[in-house]
């Protein structure tokens, strides 16, 4: 039997779910500190506000969020290297709805972009994955989820719209973005 804490916890999930959907926001279940859906066809689940209760019901679990079209071109930017959280304020456009964890906090900056945008990934030769623009075909794992290392995942600031902003725009941010963090590695002359 969980204990009151976990219960609560399993109980924001849930709202939070719930909220989620009523926002527009496409949720699915995702498996207890786990950021893979473990379902087949996930990307094409589209969960109702009255059918969230069928998967958010009380048991331990994640909430993801369909991204792109299926939430109304919510994308999540999504910063995996530390040095893209550091350098973030500095290229992307400013958003409140930001979110992370205790070990990588303000790691994800949501958008609502106006009109259709791919996912884009930004890698480095020598660090891996630096940033993601993560768009339809992409899922995120959001608050009040717990990440894999069992950190919770927060919100900087609760109930925040992301910021409204063109696509070109964004991708243009990300790749100046992750550009800085390869001449930071040294895998990019300086400009």
């Amino acid at each position: 039997m969980a204990n009151d804490g976990q219960t609560q916890v399993d109980g924001a999930t849930r709202a939070a779910a719930e909220h989620y959907a009523k926002r527009g926001w496409s949720v699915i279940p995702i498996p207890h500190r786990s950021k893979n859906p473990g379902l087949k066809g996930w990307e094409r689940m589209r969960l109702t506000q009255e059918s969230v209760d069928d998967h958010f019901n009380g048991r331990p679990q994640n909430i993801g969020v369909l991204l792109g079209e299926p939430s109304g071109w919510l994308v999540d930017v999504d910063l995996d290297h530390p040095r893209a959280v550091d350098l973030a304020p500095q290229f992307l456009p400013p958003t409140p709805a930001v979110f992370g964890r205790a070990s990588n906090q303000r790691s994800h900056w949501l958008y609502r972009v106006t009109g259709p945008l791919a996912t884009k990934k930004f890698r480095s030769k020598s660090a891996g994955m630096i940033v993601e623009v993560r768009s339809t075909g992409m899922q995120t794992v959001f608050p009040p989820s717990t990440h894999e290392t069992g950190e919770a995942i927060r919100w900087e600031e609760e109930e925040q719209e992301p910021s409204e902003v063109e696509p070109d725009a964004l991708i243009d941010s990300a790749k100046r973005l992750a550009d800085a963090v390869r001449v930071e590695l040294g895998e990019k002359p300086a400009p």
